[in-house]
């Protein structure tokens, strides 16, 4: 061969080379990058899922020590001055079961004591002169708020504290605060855990300055800073991003290099106070050996082939194996290893897709949160996986379960007969409660369940929201208990959407409309007054009724403003009735307990009939016995400043439940309305047992001189027997059903129409 061939053929083993250095080169640098960012979002995971863990447990810990501090308060008895407070006892059981360092209680008049750890108790200690994160958080407490200060340095203490503040009140009266100083020492042990990041990274907080409050004694830089914007190991580039991000209370990832070695941080909110977890991650022992493999196939690709093959074989199983954790992480629950909700709905969605039919079914445990507390968390989880156990032995081939959230569990089961569904489900439930969360085996484990079965082909989502709903309908039994989703929790369900989602625009749009029944004086036969009811008319012309809205509407809150717009329909309707001539009668009206002991309710009352001109004396106000429950004070003296007013006062539904005749010897009511239920009882019994009781109530109503209205009366019986009791005034369909307002004026006003 000539030395031409020779070279040409060199030329072209060597361009071959070339060639597979460069494919090697690419394909290495792609690899190489790929596998960076495999393990930089893997690392970004893994410091995110943990920031987040020390967060909650950060916030756990406050939580806890607000629950202290609330049941230390449920022991004693505060007051409005600090004079009446047992300070030996006070002293004593501040600090028979809890950590704190300090403890205090101020009234709201600025007065205050003091306890600290060793029981030495400072008295007179006055508000204004507290530290400022201290008297901030006492202010806050006033205006009913339970806070935590900033950390900052007691004066008294000499130390780094920070604090809690709880109101406390005196049956609805707020009269103080009760505060506990405790140690930054507590969040220290959390942050300095050395489990964090694998033992390879480290946990500060910080303020939202950047200042460190609590620095770990596991640190990256050994320089003494007082803020992560000190020294020149951050850019000014990542400084500025740091601050945007914390300035928008907003997570921030970012890196440096210290001392030849790279570090990620990741900055998590805690969600109070401008709070910081600064976390810094060496991640040395974890990715040395993917940094060797870059290193590596960067530097020698020409001739090293097999080592490639190893290097590339070696990160897809390394890969392969971040998969697998991240698939656990995505769809395993962490601490029983069952599915997580979003594996559960997948495979539920492809079961569904199958001929097989399923019904699925989500249980909850009673009073779950008292376990954690009582048993404590350790006993709480062991119970959790104990349910685990013992779904993964109930279901069958082709059944599905997971756990939600807390103590949520969801179930997928084969089948549809609702006697075979509830006898499963209450064998699982008996078996999970058979678990002993003590040795004494003296707490009853107690579940609900509701499941739904699968109706024209309902979606996996659809099935779970009805199942959820039949959950909240079995729960509050005192067994184990499980309830079918059904065609009338479908309605109630349509009906509780409607209500909720158009509630504010039916009040606007007048949709609530006012409903009278007439009162009867039972001396006269004449027309002594009326009840104000309210009906909820749709556009459409359907009705919806008060047993339908009005519980939502307590529960809400929204029977507030219903309540007022009420009072305002009758004002409105009486000013009618003077402006037009004829003589007005008093209406009565009801009233929610959550409105009437709103702080400007009284005058909101006055603006109204100030507005419409209308006396007073026309507005009866219909309170329920309940609100005197523990607070009759408050409640009379509530009276009589609308009595003042010149409002009457009627007490609703007498006799419908554990009616009391102390309580009504203490009310300053102005009129009674005895319930139906009495005149039913009677017309039943066939001794005289409740004819007797009625008799003493009325009779207790005339020496008392409050006038009494029965309800109910819907036979002329009905009627001679409340007269012959001497009884004011008669309510019922015997003498009309509610009407319209305009139906009413037209019957009852205009023309006059007598009853006798």
């Amino acid at each position: 061969m000539s030395e031409k061939q020779l070279m040409r053929r060199l030329r072209r083993i060597t361009a071959v080379i070339v060639l597979i250095s460069i494919v090697l080169l690419l394909g290495g640098g792609f690899i190489t990058s790929a596998l960076g960012r495999v393990q930089q979002d893997t690392m970004k995971t893994q410091m995110t899922a943990e920031a987040e863990e020390y967060k909650t447990n950060v916030l756990r810990k406050m939580d806890a020590d607000m629950q202290t501090l609330q049941t230390l308060a449920s022991f004693f008895q505060f007051s409005y001055t600090i004079n009446a407070i047992d300070e030996d006892a006070f002293a004593e059981g501040l600090y028979e079961s809890n950590n704190f360092i300090q403890m205090g209680y101020f009234t709201n008049r600025g007065e205050g004591i003091r306890v600290t750890i060793n029981q030495n108790i400072e008295k007179d200690v006055r508000v204004e002169d507290l530290d400022e994160p201290l008297r901030k958080i006492v202010e806050d407490a006033w205006g009913g708020e339970s806070s935590v200060s900033r950390i900052y340095y007691d004066t008294s203490l000499k130390k780094k504290v920070f604090a809690y503040a709880i109101p406390i009140y005196e049956g609805n009266e707020l009269t103080g605060a009760l505060v506990a100083n405790d140690e930054i020492a507590a969040f220290r042990e959390i942050l300095d855990d050395k489990t964090a990041m694998n033992g390879y990274g480290y946990i500060h907080m910080i303020g939202k300055e950047g200042n460190f409050l609590i620095r770990s004694k596991n640190k990256v830089v050994d320089e003494d800073l007082d803020s992560i914007f000190e020294g020149n190991y951050l850019s000014d580039y990542e400084k500025d991003r740091i601050r945007k991000a914390m300035d928008a209370d907003e997570s921030v990832f970012s890196e440096f290099v210290y001392e030849g070695v790279s570090y990620e941080i990741y900055l998590e909110p805690v969600g109070l106070n401008g709070w910081y977890l600064f976390c810094v991650d060496t991640m040395q022992g974890i990715n040395a050996p993917i940094y060797q493999m870059i290193k590596v196939t960067r530097i020698i690709f020409v001739g090293v082939l097999l080592l490639c093959i190893f290097l590339l074989v070696y990160g897809y199983r390394m890969m392969r194996k971040n998969h697998r954790q991240l698939i656990r992480f995505a769809y395993y629950d962490s601490l029983t290893g069952a599915y997580n909700t979003v594996r559960f709905l997948q495979e539920m969605k492809d079961a569904l897709a199958g001929p097989e039919r399923y019904t699925v079914g989500v249980m909850n445990i009673h009073q779950f949160k008292f376990i954690n507390e009582i048993f404590g968390r350790k006993q709480a989880d062991k119970l959790l996986c104990h349910i685990k156990n013992v779904l993964a032995e109930s279901l069958e081939p082709g059944e599905l379960f997971c756990r939600d959230s807390g103590d949520v569990f969801w179930v997928l089961l084969k089948g549809q007969d609702q006697t075979v569904l509830r006898q499963r489900l209450e064998q699982i439930m008996d078996s999970i409660s058979r678990f002993a969360l003590n040795q004494h085996h003296t707490y009853q484990i107690l579940l609900y369940c509701g499941a739904a079965i699968r109706r024209d082909n309902s979606t996996a989502e659809m099935m779970m929201t009805h199942a959820m709903f039949a959950l909240q309908t079995a729960k509050g039994k005192d067994r184990n208990n499980v309830w079918f989703y059904d065609t009338e929790l479908h309605k109630q369900e349509t009906l509780q959407n409607y209500i909720e989602s158009h509630m504010y625009q039916a009040l606007q749009d007048g949709e609530f409309a006012m409903f009278l029944q007439p009162k009867i004086n039972l001396k006269t036969g004449k027309l002594g007054g009326a009840e104000a009811l309210v009906r909820w008319l749709k556009k459409d012309g359907d009705m919806i009724y008060p047993n339908q809205f009005i519980p939502l509407f307590e529960s809400n809150g929204f029977c507030a403003r219903l309540d007022m717009y009420m009072v305002e329909q009758v004002c409105r309707r009486i000013r009618k009735w003077i402006d037009e001539g004829i003589e007005p009668i008093p209406i009565s009206v009801n009233q929610s307990k959550l409105l009437f002991y709103e702080e400007d309710y009284v005058e909101s009352l006055c603006r109204l009939i100030e507005k419409y001109r209308i006396p007073a004396r026309l507005i009866t106000l219909e309170i329920l016995e309940g609100l005197a429950i523990g607070n009759v004070e408050e409640l009379n003296n509530r009276i009589s400043s609308l009595q003042e007013k010149g409002f009457r006062i009627s007490m609703d539904d007498f006799g419908s439940g554990y009616s009391s005749f102390n309580t009504l010897g203490k009310l300053k009511i102005d009129e009674l309305k005895l319930d139906r239920v009495f005149l039913i009882e009677i017309t039943n019994e066939k001794e005289n047992r409740q004819r007797i009781i009625m008799e003493q109530v009325v009779d207790l109503t005339k020496r008392l001189k409050i006038s009494t209205v029965v309800e109910g009366v819907e036979t002329r019986e009905n009627e001679v027997l409340i007269q012959s009791f001497g009884c004011d005034y008669g309510q019922g369909y015997y003498y009309s059903r509610p009407v319209s307002a305009d139906e009413f004026e037209e019957k009852f006003l205009k023309k006059g129409d007598r009853f006798w």
